[in-house]
């Protein structure tokens, strides 16, 4: 069967401005970080429900110590302040966030209100065991999601992120990459999978663009290395 593009690492999905709304004298910032069931720019169709364990499990209401984070440009050393609610509703992905009062607060309060921004993007991961690839809508059928984030940004890309081009018959290796991850990962502390899930990213990215080493040519060369042999985590 013939595969569409595969995505590794961390995703960034954009929330269109007439989605959220801000109150200036609480300082919160509502709206919808998803939109179900419709096919986005990056060709994913996100099924109600997809966001349900990510809340449960790391929502602003369950006891994790690493919940899902309200961040600046998608940066884990630049949080603006805390959601608040996070919920699925009929249409999609419902969040109210309050901005602390901070430096970097204050400033995202003056440029939400100037226009200067306004984008906002969610960080999420896939879970592969619930995602479909549609032949017809040529889009990704998406069941289930690990959601790390919600942003502010200037540009809702992400650099980091890579795309693999893979397209085959039969042997997946990008499948069998997923299930080593998934499975590495697994029991792991989420601020340290989100590490992960960068780190792979950067990693794929520059193995795409860049040619491998003599040395690492010789190394592969006496014998298969799991990527996760390069980790110490």
């Amino acid at each position: 069967m013939i595969r569409d593009i595969k995505k590794l690492g961390i995703q960034h999905m954009q929330i269109s401005a007439k989605d959220y709304t801000y109150n200036g004298e609480s300082r919160t910032i509502s709206g919808y970080g998803a939109i179900f069931n419709n096919v986005d720019r990056d060709g994913d169709v996100l099924l109600p429900g997809c966001f349900a364990k990510s809340i449960q499990e790391r929502g602003p209401q369950s006891d994790a110590n690493g919940k899902i984070l309200f961040l600046w440009q998608h940066d884990t050393d630049e949080p603006l302040g805390r959601i608040t609610v996070l919920r699925e509703d009929e249409k999609g992905l419902y969040f109210e966030a309050v901005i602390d009062e901070i430096e970097l607060g204050d400033r995202c309060i003056k440029q939400l209100e100037s226009g200067t921004l306004n984008q906002f993007s969610i960080g999420f991961s896939y879970v592969w065991d619930a995602v479909r690839y549609d032949d017809i809508r040529d889009a990704y059928i998406v069941g289930e999601v690990k959601l790390y984030e919600i942003s502010v940004v200037s540009i809702a890309a992400n650099p980091e992120t890579e795309y693999l081009g893979l397209k085959g018959e039969g042997h997946d290796p990008v499948d069998e990459l997923n299930a080593e991850l998934a499975a590495f990962m697994k029991g792991m502390p989420i601020e340290r999978q989100q590490k992960l899930q960068s780190i792979m990213a950067k990693a794929i990215s520059l193995a795409s663009s860049k040619p491998a080493k003599e040395p690492l040519v010789k190394e592969q060369a006496e014998g298969p290395k799991s990527i996760f042999d390069c980790f110490k985590i």
